[in-house]
């Protein structure tokens, strides 16, 4: 990711954004299988979250 929009937009929420889009138009359009590909971005963009909160209080620990 780009050093500028790692400024505005972190990777978790970029994916979840793109996944809010996608769900919005699966409901619209009703692609169950496009909500389900949603739905599987959010949970990868919960674990890279999860994962980012864990390496700064690890980072904050050692320092």
């Amino acid at each position: 990711m780009s050093r500028k929009l790692g400024r505005v937009m972190s990777s978790s929420r970029m994916i979840t954004f793109v996944a809010f889009l996608c769900a919005v138009f699966a409901w619209v359009f009703k692609m169950p299988v496009l909500l389900t590909v949603s739905i599987a971005a959010l949970v990868v963009s919960a674990a890279l979250y999860i994962n980012d909160k864990y390496r700064k209080s690890k980072l904050k620990k050692s320092a």
